[in-house]
This record gives structure tokens, C-alpha cells and sequence, in this order.
């Protein structure tokens, strides 16, 4: 017994209490994120939902089998159920009475009230709390702890580990066929590929993955990284690989950055870093290239450059004509371009400070430069003119 106890190696005495949630958090996004690019490319987003939710039922139907809530049939059992969600979820779409999105609003609330009413009426003194269902028990994730080759560590953590594992060796060894299935279906098929193979392989692993960290960290948070890092990430780059590595940068800034402000707030942990998930994606649909800042601020600076080109032009039209002194004058050219004085010196002096527009002090007026000349001739092809 001594001699056992010499050989066992407890994480804690590597990472204190709150160190040992943040890791099985980080770790869970990581493996979250990496199939929610996926899932996002497919616009499978909504059925993470389904599968987050109707996965308790096959949670009790398990637990009825083996009385056991710290059974491995558990996780087993729920995995499985997931599937059979997609599938009936599939069943019922390709009837054509309902769309998929319907469907998926269909099933899932059957299979999760299903659940609820099983908990309720058959295993009431059972601790299946649906609450912590909803939001999870980061906070008990140091405290149920395994041994596994003579290391102790949370339970959760090394389930999150193997599920991520399992997804890594998944995307790398199927990597061209999921990017091909994903972008062009159609030639995948042609190709040779089995799409209802790899979806219902990628189904799977979401179910399993869901599963897994069902218990530590809820529902609404295993939907969040599912889908947030993984949509923030197609916003900013169209390369797959580069969006699996950003989803992965945003699901860890968004667990860490959650965790420690519910620590500062004194809030839920789960709630925290699903709330972060959503302002983190929501402040990219704002910056990103195509965003409704960004687009903003692009036509305001199109508009300022619009009105410089505008300046140019007028200055390349009259500088070599007879009434140049006049429309080009320094006391006379803002009545030309019907702008305020402070306006017209500003954009002049901007013009200047660039290269493009010089003072001619001997005729006292506004001419372009070589450069300026150039960009004169540049846009009146722009526009062709």
C-alpha cells in the first residue's frame, strides 16, 4: 500500500484547484472547436443543439440499464442516442413535409422533455440534476478524480483529452475528403467519397465529444464552443487550416478570459464563458473584413477619397487651360468646388503633404505634381474617362 502510494503522481501537486478547471476547460473548446469548423462549413450549427439537449435521454435510458451513474455504458449510451438523433432528424427531413430546421425543433424537444419526465417520475432520488444539465459543474471538476497509470486527475479532464485526441487523429486523417465534402459535396460524390459515411463519422464524434463534456460543463456552454470559435474563425479567413487554428485561439482567449471573470464576479463559471463566446463573436461580425463596423469606416474613407480624386480631377482638367488663375487661384478655387474655405484647405494641404498637388507661387495657384499627374491618369481610367 505505501509502495503504491510512492508511485502515485497527483496533478494537484502540479496545478492547484482553480488551474485544474481552467485546463479541462481549454481542453474541452479545443476538442469543440476543431469539429465545430465543420459542423459550421456543413450549416450544421442548430443540430450541436439538438444533440447537446436530447443526449440526456440516452443518459437515463443507459443509467436505467446499468443503476450505475458513474458507468462508462453512460457515455457509451448517450454517444449512441446522439446518432439516432441525427438520424431521425435526417428521417424526418427527407420526407419533404418539414425542413431540417423544423425537424431538428421537432426532435430535440421530444427526446429532452422525454428525458425530464423519466428523471422526474422514475429517478427522483437520483442525483440528475437538470439544472446542471443546462449549466454544467465546473466547479466540481477537481473534486472526482481517477487514476490512470499511476497519475491522478480529474475524470473529466481525461475523458476531454482521449475525445480530443480521437478529433485530432479524425480531421488529420480525413482531413482532404471533409474539406472536400464540406466546400463541394457534389464532387465528392463523384469523387468517390462516401459523404453519408464522413458526416454520420463527424456525427458521431460531435455526439461523443457533447457527451463528454455534458457533465462538466452543461448544455448552453458545449453549444457555445461548438459554434462560436468555430463561426468567429470563418468570418476572419477562408483557408480550412487557418480557421482550425483560430477557432482553436478563440476557444482558449474565451474559456481563460470567461473563467477568470466569473472567478472576479462570483458567477457561474459555464455562464461566463458562454457569454464571452458570444461577445467574442459578436465584436468579429462588427471588425471583420465584411463587418458592419468595418463597412462603416470603409465608406467613410471611400467617400473622403472620393472627394480628393474629385480635387485631383479638377486640378488636372484646368491647370494647363487659359482660366487656370481663375479656377485654380488660391483665394478662388473653393468657389469652383462650392467647398468651405477650412474644407478646400484641409484636402488641399493633405494633397500636398502626399506629393500630389503643389503651390504655384508665381501664378498663385494649386497644380498637380509628376506623381499627381499620374494619379490624374490613373483615375480617368478608374472611371473610364
Amino acid at each position: 500500500m505505501i509502495y503504491q502510494n510512492l508511485l502515485l503522481t497527483k496533478i494537484s501537486d502540479f496545478l492547484n484547484y482553480n488551474q485544474q478547471m481552467l485546463l479541462t476547460l481549454i481542453v474541452t473548446g479545443i476538442a469543440c472547436s476543431i469539429l465545430g469548423c465543420f459542423l459550421v462549413l456543413n450549416k450544421l450549427s442548430m443540430l450541436t443543439d439538438a444533440l447537446s439537449h436530447s443526449i440526456l435521454l440516452g443518459i437515463v435510458l443507459a443509467y436505467f440499464v446499468t443503476k450505475d451513474l458513474n458507468s462508462p455504458l453512460l457515455l457509451i449510451g448517450a454517444g449512441i442516442f446522439g446518432v439516432f438523433t441525427v438520424y431521425a432528424i435526417g428521417l424526418l427531413s427527407k420526407t419533404r413535409l418539414v425542413k431540417n430546421d423544423d425537424a431538428v425543433g421537432i426532435i430535440f424537444p421530444l427526446f429532452f422533455s422525454l428525458a425530464v419526465i423519466l428523471i422526474s417520475t422514475f429517478a427522483r432520488n437520483v442525483h440528475l440534476d437538470t439544472d446542471i444539465v443546462l449549466m454544467g459543474q465546473v466547479i466540481m471538476i477537481p473534486l472526482n478524480n481517477m487514476t490512470v497509470f499511476g497519475v491522478e486527475l480529474p475524470k473529466a479532464l481525461f475523458y476531454m483529452l482521449i475525445i480530443l485526441l480521437i478529433n485530432l487523429i479524425f480531421v488529420a486523417v480525413f482531413f482532404k475528403e471533409l474539406k472536400v465534402s464540406s466546400f463541394d459535396p457534389e464532387f465528392a460524390t463523384l469523387a468517390g467519397f462516401s459523404s453519408g459515411l464522413l458526416f454520420y463519422g463527424l456525427m458521431t464524434l460531435t455526439s461523443f465529444t457533447a457527451v463528454a463534456a455534458f457533465d462538466a460543463v452543461g448544455a448552453i456552454l458545449v453549444i457555445a464552443l461548438f459554434v462560436g470559435p468555430a463561426a468567429s474563425a470563418y468570418m476572419l479567413t477562408k483557408s480550412l487550416k487557418k480557421m482550425l487554428l483560430v477557432s482553436i485561439i478563440f476557444s482558449m482567449l474565451n474559456s481563460t478570459l470567461g473563467f477568470y471573470l466569473a472567478i472576479v464576479l462570483n458567477v457561474s463559471i459555464s455562464g461566463m464563458i458562454a457569454v464571452i463566446t458570444g461577445m467574442t463573436t459578436f465584436m468579429t461580425v462588427l471588425l471583420n473584413r465584411q463587418g458592419i463596423i468595418t463597412a462603416i469606416y470603409l465608406r467613410h474613407k471611400n467617400r473622403k477619397e472620393f472627394r480628393l480624386d474629385l480635387l485631383i480631377m479638377h486640378l488636372g482638367n484646368h491647370e494647363d487651360q487659359e482660366d487656370a488663375e481663375f479656377e485654380l487661384g488660391f483665394a478662388t478655387i473653393k468657389d469652383h468646388l462650392s467647398w468651405e474655405r477650412e474644407t478646400t484647405e484641409r484636402r488641399l494641404n493633405r494633397l500636398i503633404d502626399q506629393g500630389f498637388v503643389q503651390r504655384n507661387h508665381e501664378k498663385k495657384i494649386f497644380c498637380l505634381t509628376e506623381k499627381g499627374r499620374l494619379r490624374y491618369d490613373m483615375i480617368k481610367v478608374d472611371y473610364g474617362m
